[in-house]
């Protein structure tokens, strides 16, 4: 073993290229890792960019929501549009009426029309009929 650091390559002890190329690799490899970090940091900075441009979009859409919920707007909207009207405490029925009201609302059905009774017997039979000398037969 003792071989091994006494060995010289061009005036360099074997080991100190070995100590000097590790050194090397461990730089690039720490060069690496915070190249990559920095690049995940710059994307973790974007993706917090954007959530909280997407909440300050979710407060809007709330506020909007709030908005467009308002009591006064929704009445006003419903009266001047459909032409509708708060209901008046005479309009207001207990629900035992509903089907008394829904019955005096709703149009009468039609009769059904009773079955003409057949009185001549051919009529019921299947056999034709012979037409008549003035009949037009076509």
């Amino acid at each position: 073993m003792s071989s091994i650091f006494a060995r010289r390559y061009r005036g360099f002890r074997v080991i100190e290229i070995f100590a000097l190329t590790l050194l090397l690799l461990l730089v690039l490899g720490v060069y690496l890792a915070k190249t990559v970090a920095g690049g995940e940091r710059t994307e973790i900075a974007r993706l917090d960019r954007e959530i909280s441009a997407e909440r300050v979009r979710t407060r809007l859409l709330k506020a909007e929501v709030a908005y467009l919920e308002q009591p006064r707007r929704l009445e006003r909207l419903a009266t001047n549009y459909l032409g509708l009207e708060p209901i008046k405490a005479a309009q207001e029925i207990e629900s035992d009426r509903l089907a008394e009201i829904a019955a005096r609302l709703s149009p009468p059905r039609p009769a059904p029309a009773p079955a003409a009774p057949e009185t001549d017997a051919a009529a019921a039979s299947d056999e034709p009929v012979p037409a008549t000398p003035g009949e037009n037969l076509q």
